[in-house]
């Protein structure tokens, strides 16, 4: 299923009785407190699930940030997926502990930083998922209302950061939504990162070329092994599953 940006996918609050698997686009998690105060507190990508517990309700909302595509299975189609292969399992496995440590790694790099380091590190992240790759062009998907949120400062703030990071010549900005990094160097030292963490950052595997499905575990890359190369084999269970429960129904008379 397509939704288009902005489509709220769930409410807070909203129970959910099946599993997606985001095909594409960018998904962001967000809650609104008591006050009516809204915060970003994460993005996902491709290959990342939207779930939320069975029998309760979701903690948080989710909403597209743009145009997203989402494979969506019933809790028993999902069961069965699972079971069906051990690299499903394996791949549900990693994909589940990466989401964990993406939120752990969040909260680590923000902390002891000023709002003007905050930005760079998260350009410098940013940069990892970006298809320009070294050349160094960012599109930003999220509004300046976003991602001051997700950073945790005012848009007043995060608008005269940028201005400050395009003055220092770390970065250009060319639009609105989309920037250039001038030099990289500056900008990893403005962000206060050691070598060893922009290495992680910077130095991942080259994108692995888009294929539907992989014949075995381990010809997955490391940072592929989400659950997108299987939303092939999700989807032909779903509909062998669909297919079983309507030859099993006894006919009318």
């Amino acid at each position: 299923m397509t939704y288009p940006r902005g489509a709220e996918i769930v409410m807070q609050g909203e129970p959910l009785e099946k599993i997606g698997i985001i095909a594409g686009g960018v998904i962001k998690i967000g809650t609104v407190t008591e006050g009516g105060d809204d915060h970003l507190l994460q993005i996902r990508r491709r290959g990342q699930l939207i779930h939320v517990p069975e029998n309760t309700g979701s903690l948080f909302s989710w909403e597209t940030a743009t145009e997203a595509r989402v494979c969506w299975m019933s809790r028993q189609v999902w069961d069965s997926f699972l079971k069906e292969k051990p690299s499903h399992f394996q791949s549900f496995m990693a994909t589940m502990h990466y989401e964990l440590e993406q939120m752990q790694r969040s909260v680590l790099n923000m902390r002891g930083r000023t709002t003007l380091q905050r930005l760079s590190f998260w350009l410098l992240e940013e940069l990892a998922h970006s298809d320009a790759g070294d050349a160094g062009s960012l599109h930003i998907c999220l509004s300046r209302r976003d991602l001051a949120s997700l950073l945790d400062m005012t848009v007043e703030t995060l608008c005269r950061s940028l201005r400050q990071l395009h003055d220092k010549e770390a970065i250009r900005l060319l639009a609105p939504d989309r920037l250039e990094v001038a030099d990289l160097a500056r900008l990893r030292r403005i962000a206060r990162c050691q070598e060893e963490c922009v290495g992680e950052t910077r130095a991942k595997p080259p994108r692995a070329p888009h294929r539907k499905t992989w014949t075995r575990w381990s010809e997955i890359p490391a940072d592929s092994r989400g659950l997108g190369p299987y939303l092939k084999d999700a989807r032909a269970e779903r509909d062998n599953l669909g297919r079983s429960e309507d030859t099993q129904r006894t006919p009318r008379s």
